[in-house]
């Protein structure tokens, strides 16, 4: 069985570095954030931070100690909270 490729990218929230699949690096890149093979959602740093230490899950899920959890879904963020139909503005004529 082949190895799937991953990215190294360090989390913001939690500050270490998990490991990501390419398949959810190319999902999340709009967002900023990505599922992580070891379940976390990683929403990462800046780039040219570099790497820390690498998250234990996801480091024991790459050496195969672990199997993988089950994946859980990235809650979705709306950039503008939806506002009730009673208080929109109706255009009189």
């Amino acid at each position: 069985m082949a190895r799937p490729f991953v990215l190294q990218i360090r989390c913001d929230t939690d500050g270490y570095t998990h490991a990501v699949t390419d398949e959810e690096f190319a999902a999340g890149r709009h967002k900023g954030q990505f599922r992580a093979i070891c379940g976390h959602v990683v929403v990462a740093s800046a780039m040219t931070v570099e790497p820390g230490r690498l998250d234990p899950l996801c480091r024991d899920l790459l050496r195969g100690d672990q199997p993988a959890p089950a994946p859980v879904p990235i809650p979705s963020q709306r950039r503008w909270p939806r506002v009730p139909r009673r208080h929109r503005r109706h255009a009189r004529p």
